[in-house]
């Protein structure tokens, strides 16, 4: 949990009420967080244009690396490779930088030796052959606002700036793809994720913008 001066909150998951800790490197607020797959490291993208990687040992949390002057703007994506090594990021001038958080560097040539997506945790990065087709056409950047395929690389949620969120067959290499449109929300949607819980349920969670409105969607259609 983050606020408008950058601090990350730590909250217990099973009790709400007990903090863990406060994280308070990052100048500005924060729009991209994530754990890696081994629960070693946790990620924070800021809006100060830097990243932030805490190691974490016995329940505490330390600075492992801070990624300061690399990028330009906020981070808006973060995506972990599986075996919990790789890092890559999304700014919001549409740069997709690669990192290895073991060596604490940069990876300059990722976009050629890193681009094997069966290696990757997640997909929440809307830059990259695999959700090309997202774009409407005559569509920039900022017309998608952020995009999470499911654990099982079948679908590829978008939130996009009309209010709608689109459902498409993942990859989605051009735009000529179908998508099943899903209207709730009365602005624009930052963020569309999907929980896969341990039943066979699948639920997809958008965040409207100003509406300030979660909404669950259940049995979400399968686009053609």
């Amino acid at each position: 949990m983050s606020n408008n001066y950058g601090d990350v909150t730590i909250i217990d998951y099973n009790d709400w009420t007990k903090r863990i800790t406060t994280l308070e490197k990052p100048r500005e607020w924060c729009e991209a967080l994530s754990y890696s797959p081994d629960q070693q490291y946790l990620a924070v993208g800021s809006h100060d244009d830097s990243l932030y990687i805490y190691k974490i040992t016995d329940g505490e949390y330390s600075l492992h690396w801070a990624v300061t002057f690399v990028h330009s703007s906020a981070i808006l994506g973060l995506d972990w490779s599986r075996d919990s090594r790789y890092l890559r990021a999304v700014d919001q001038a549409y740069a997709k930088l690669f990192y290895d958080v073991t060596e604490s560097q940069q990876v300059m040539e990722g976009m050629s030796t890193l681009t094997d997506t069966a290696m990757w945790q997640s997909v929440t990065s809307k830059l990259g052959w695999d959700v090309n087709g997202v774009y409407p056409q005559g569509a920039d950047g900022t017309d998608v606002n952020g995009v999470d395929a499911t654990a099982d690389r079948t679908l590829v949620a978008v939130g996009d700036d009309r209010g709608s969120v689109c459902v498409y067959r993942y990859p989605v290499v051009r735009n000529s793809h179908a998508c099943a449109r899903l209207s709730g929300h009365s602005e624009h949607v930052p963020r569309a994720k999907w929980y896969e819980g341990d039943s066979q349920a699948r639920y997809l969670i958008s965040a409207g913008g100003y509406d300030r409105t979660y909404i669950q969607w259940k049995e979400v259609p399968i686009p053609e």
